[in-house]
């Protein structure tokens, strides 16, 4: 039996954890750049505000005066996601986080109303513990366990946020109820294309035969009609894959004509891509920084360009990565151009620990990888980028626009070290 936990409204609830006066109001957390909304409250969401709308455009669903718009912290977000994931592992077994706010577990077969209570308090413990409302949702599948969720969550007589999607009835009166898009893994586009061949809901697409399906779109779409028919086809969890690339990419604040505040920018997704690589114990092959200017401005001209250089030795150090993208920087400069977007990425990427060295390498190579450890242990301690490079010190002109910070991140600075823009 899957379980699968799901925050509600995540960072809304984050929000909301610190200023408790946004409770019962419309609320919105809005991207990077205040671009676009990321996060709605429940208030929100029945004002017909819809995900990703554009800032700008939430006049049209409602009177924005009313609408408190509020800049993502995701620094904060992450923290709290890993006091409710570290809960949630001292509870139950077979842990499979799958996004910021939602993990997977694995439930043995046990009668179902002794196992409803201890669920209940699960969902109490994590309110209680950390202050963010959780649902959880449990079947045969993990896409059946996805609509469970969505029933807890939704259901207002679902009340202690817990919902059993088993009896083949109940399955079947749901699936009737569920429109086709929004089944776990079918978007869009492929929505549009099953809904022109008569397929409105999921009930309608597990009566399909799956060899049709096969045919007609994937074997990974068969398994999500499978998984909805109650099969376990274990589909693969997206954080336990490794990951074959790694970007970090901003779109800046303002059009940048500097190139010291590029690189400054540059430096700073280099590091970022550096410690992510080393979290997950990987290390890269090489390295690409990519620019991009304002394809909107008209008193620019436009321009977009991209460089790769190999990493010889693979790695996950910090200075060799960052002097390489600013290697690769140097390469695709031009000089009377608008930036508005910059990013690095890590490819070629293979686990840190099958890395073939080169014996003319004069770098001490475990050397590094201690100095490393020892300033990712600081950075978790006293927040991140306490220690960083001096070319990423300026941090200033780049950053994206984020003019909408509520009390939670005023407090960011007791609450993770970092002091807010």
């Amino acid at each position: 039996m899957y379980g699968l936990v799901d925050c509600n409204n995540f960072f809304v609830s984050c929000e909301r954890l610190f200023d408790p006066r946004l409770n019962g109001k419309k609320v919105v957390v809005l991207s990077n750049n205040d671009g676009c909304v990321i996060a709605r409250s429940n208030e929100a969401k029945a004002a017909g505000i819809p995900m990703g709308c554009p800032a700008f455009k939430i006049k049209e669903y409602t009177d924005p005066r009313q609408v408190i718009q509020l800049s993502a912290r995701h620094i904060l977000y992450r923290d709290l996601s890993n006091r409710v994931m570290a809960i949630l592992t001292d509870e139950v077994d077979n842990v499979q986080q799958y996004s910021v706010d939602e993990a997977f577990f694995v439930l043995p077969h046990e009668d179902v109303e002794t196992s409803h209570q201890v669920m209940a308090d699960l969902v109490k413990k994590i309110r209680q513990y950390v202050g963010i409302p959780v649902s959880i949702g449990f079947a045969p599948s993990r896409t059946l366990a996805k609509v469970a969720n969505h029933i807890a969550k939704r259901d207002p007589r679902i009340t202690d946020g817990v919902y059993w999607l088993v009896r083949p009835e109940a399955v079947d009166i749901i699936l009737r109820r569920t429109a086709i898009e929004d089944v776990w893994g079918i978007g869009r586009r492929l929505a549009a294309s099953l809904q022109s061949r008569g397929i409105k809901t999921a009930a309608d697409f597990v009566k399909m035969p799956p060899s049709l399906v096969r045919s007609l779109y994937s074997v990974t779409l068969e398994r999500t009609q499978r998984e909805l028919m109650g099969h376990d086809c274990q589909i693969a969890n997206p954080v336990t894959i490794a990951h074959k690339t790694i970007m970090t990419s901003r779109t800046f604040g303002k059009v940048l004509t500097d190139r010291d505040e590029v690189a400054d920018a540059i430096v700073s997704f280099a590091e970022r891509t550096a410690r992510q690589l080393r979290d997950e114990g990987s290390v890269a092959g090489s390295i690409m920084t990519y620019v991009r200017g304002d394809q909107f401005r008209e008193d620019l001209p436009f321009y977009s360009n991209s460089c790769q250089l190999t990493l010889n030795p693979p790695t996950s150090d910090t200075m060799t990565i960052v002097r390489q993208a600013l290697n690769a920087l140097n390469f695709i400069w031009r000089d009377g151009f608008g930036y508005r977007k910059a990013g690095v990425m890590a490819l070629d990427i293979q686990r840190g620990t099958a890395i073939q060295l080169n014996i003319f390498d004069p770098d001490d190579h475990g050397k590094l990888r201690r100095l490393m450890t020892s300033i990712d242990g600081i950075n978790n301690m006293y927040g991140r980028r306490s220690i960083k490079l001096a070319p990423g010190l300026q941090r200033g002109e780049w950053s994206p626009n984020q003019n909408h910070f509520g009390t939670a991140s005023k407090t960011l600075h007791f609450y993770t070290g970092m002091i807010p823009k």
